[in-house]
Order: structure tokens, then C-alpha cells, then sequence
């Protein structure tokens, strides 16, 4: 069995063609993450990145690369690396350390991606990946409608054909702006994330017009903390809601499954790599919850990894991994887009391609 020879990691930046605006007054114009990278003793290696949010997780770049290399490298150098469960056994580990999440979830593919080149098969197959291919969805910013129509139609001309509106910012203006996107493109389809900013009294309502103006799902329309109220909006909407940031960890998605407040699970292997991933997405698929994969704003690196794990029977939603359509870098090894979908052959293979590109 192989062993951990060296944990390390490095900074990197990347500018967004556009900022990224949600909630009340988020922003995200560029990239700052973490390279993180596992070497094994046969020459194995994987790597990964980070996606640092301040406004989230309370991460930052420069405390990734200090909790990486003072506390969460050195408990990994010599252990082994055998099978799925022995990474998952070893980032179970590195849970001791609180928080986190990003720089924990960031090693956790590492390793799986270094276990796969050492076992000499492909990532999909260490996963448990059955399908051929994704099918991709893109975010779109909030704003005024002109800006949400050139968002769409820039992604839609590169094959998407799934969109997440984020809203919440003016809802009557935002419901105008998705009855437009939805007759400026017939062909499309659109869901909302409203990053926790209706009001409990109108939301209910609020979701119906959605709904009515061909919204297919609201990901989290409610504040985390108000557990009871969004059991109850649950009740009251046909809507399906979808649990993001409500459900961080194993022991978050398992209050929401016992509180019964969603519908579709969005799992964002940034935050829990593949390992808390799986066990998330094995525990909502037996409740009969249906599942997405996010991408936490990821370059090209972790889109592609996202898209790997998406590629399992369980994961049946359009899938956030087309986010690095809005970075201003290189994206020659992209693979096309195809009827909104990536195959996932081409996605290992540009994987490969990239990370050899990477590791230099």
C-alpha cells in the first residue's frame, strides 16, 4: 500500500470575466484558492483546490495554507493509502480540526485523485461513478435584467441549457427577470437560489409565483436558523426546495432529513470532499431526497472533479460544474459541452491533462 510522502499546497488567483453577486450584498471578483497537493511514495500524486470564502466558512488563503501545512499535513504523512475507505478514515481524522472546510475537503480529493493514478484506474471508477455524462447548469448573478439576459445568453451559446437565478435582492424585479429568461429562451431551463433572504410571512407566496413563472426549484429560500419555518414553507409550497447551506456537514443534512425541510440535497465536494460527500449522498438518496452537485465558484481543477463525482447513479439534477466558463483563464483542456452535457470520459481525460499541466 502506498504511503503519504508529502502534503503541500500554493496560492493562485483568477479573475472572473464579471464579479459574482448574490445575497444582500455579496461579491466575488476573482479567484483566490489553494493548490493543495498529496505525493505518495510509488510517485502518485493528486491535487486539488480550495475555494477559500470568508463570508461562508471563515476561510481565508493565507489560513488554508497555514492549517494545510501546521496541522492537517502532518497528520497525514506516512499513513497509507489503500482503498476508498482508508481515505475517508483518515479525513474522518482530520475532522478534529474544526472548521476547515475547504482545506479539509481540498486534501480529501487530492488523496482519492492520488489513490486513483497508484491503483492505475480512473477517478470515475474510484468514485463508484456509473453514468457517461453530466448534464451542466450556470449561475447567474443578481441584477438588473439586461445583465441577467447577457449572463444567460453568453452561457447558452457555450452549450448550457440548465440555469440557477440568484435572487433576493428585489424579488418582484427578479420574478419579471425570470419570466423574460424563460420567453427569451424557450428551450432552457431555470431554477433560483435565494441564499436564505425571503421573509417567513410571504414566502410561501413568493415561491408559488416562482413557480408559476417557470421556476423549477428555490434552493434555500429561508434563513438556516429558522428550522421550524421552513418545515412549515415545505408544507406549504409544491415548489421543491433544495438544502445548501443548511447542510454543511453529515450532521447538519441529518437534522434537515429529521426536521423534513428539503427536497434536492446540493452537494459541493469543495466543503466535503468526496468522502463526506458519498456518505451525504447515500443518506439523502435512502430518505428519497434527489441530489445536485454545486460548484463552490471553481476554477476549471475543481469543476472537473465535481463533475467526476456527479457522475454517480444517486446524483439526478442538472449539476453546478460550469462555473469556469466565468474565469478569464485558459480554458483550452475544457471539454466541449454537448446538448448541455459534459461526457465524462472527455472530463477524465481533460482532468489528467490539466493536472499534468499543473504538477509540472
Amino acid at each position: 500500500m502506498p504511503t503519504i510522502e508529502r502534503v503541500s499546497c500554493q496560492p493562485f488567483s483568477v479573475l472572473l470575466k464579471a464579479a459574482l453577486t448574490w445575497g444582500r450584498g455579496h461579491e466575488l471578483a476573482a479567484l483566490r484558492h489553494v493548490l493543495a497537493r498529496v505525493d505518495l511514495a510509488d510517485g502518485a500524486v493528486g491535487i486539488a483546490e480550495a475555494t477559500p470564502r470568508p463570508s461562508i466558512y471563515g476561510e481565508t488563503s493565507a489560513s488554508v495554507q497555514h492549517i494545510i501545512t501546521q496541522e492537517l499535513a502532518p497528520r497525514l504523512l506516512g499513513e497509507s493509502l489503500s482503498d476508498f475507505a482508508s481515505v475517508a478514515s483518515l479525513s474522518a481524522g482530520l475532522a478534529h480540526i474544526k472548521a476547515n472546510n475547504t482545506a479539509r475537503g481540498a486534501l480529501d480529493i487530492a488523496m482519492h485523485q492520488a489513490l486513483a493514478q497508484s491503483r492505475g484506474e480512473t477517478l470515475r471508477e474510484t468514485l463508484g461513478g456509473r453514468r457517461d455524462s453530466v448534464r451542466l447548469s450556470s449561475i447567474v448573478s443578481t441584477g438588473a435584467s439586461d445583465k441577467a439576459q447577457g449572463e444567460v445568453a453568453a452561457a447558452y451559446q457555450q452549450g448550457i441549457r440548465v440555469f440557477k437565478l440568484k435572487i433576493g435582492r428585489d424579488i418582484s424585479a427578479e420574478i419579471d427577470n425570470l419570466r423574460d429568461l424563460v420567453a427569451s429562451f424557450p428551450r432552457a431551463r431555470f431554477y433560483v437560489d435565494a441564499n436564505e433572504t425571503l421573509a417567513p410571512e410571504t414566502a410561501a407566496q413568493t415561491l408559488d409565483a416562482l413557480q408559476k413563472n417557470g421556476a423549477l426549484y428555490c434552493e434555500e429560500p429561508l434563513p438556516a436558523h429558522l428550522l421550524r419555518e421552513r418545515n412549515r414553507l415545505r408544507q406549504q409550497t409544491a415548489l421543491p426546495l433544495i438544502a445548501d447551506d443548511s447542510a454543511f456537514t453529515p450532521r447538519d443534512l441529518q437534522r434537515e432529513l429529521d426536521f423534513d425541510t428539503f427536497d434536492i440535497l446540493n452537494i459541493k465536494t469543495a466543503r466535503t470532499g468526496y468522502s463526506q460527500s458519498r456518505t451525504m449522498l447515500l443518506v439523502a438518496a435512502a430518505q428519497g431526497k434527489g441530489a445536485m452537485v454545486g460548484s463552490q465558484a471553481s476554477s476549471l481543477l475543481g469543476c472537473l472533479q465535481a463533475a467526476l463525482f456527479a457522475s454517480r447513479a444517486e446524483v439526478d439534477c442538472p449539476s453546478e460544474c460550469s462555473f469556469y466558463l466565468k474565469t478569464e483563464a485558459d480554458l483550452e483542456l475544457a471539454p466541449d459541452i454537448v446538448a448541455g452535457c459534459w461526457s465524462l470520459d472527455a472530463v477524465e481525460r481533460a482532468l489528467w491533462a490539466l493536472c499534468a499541466e499543473l504538477i509540472g
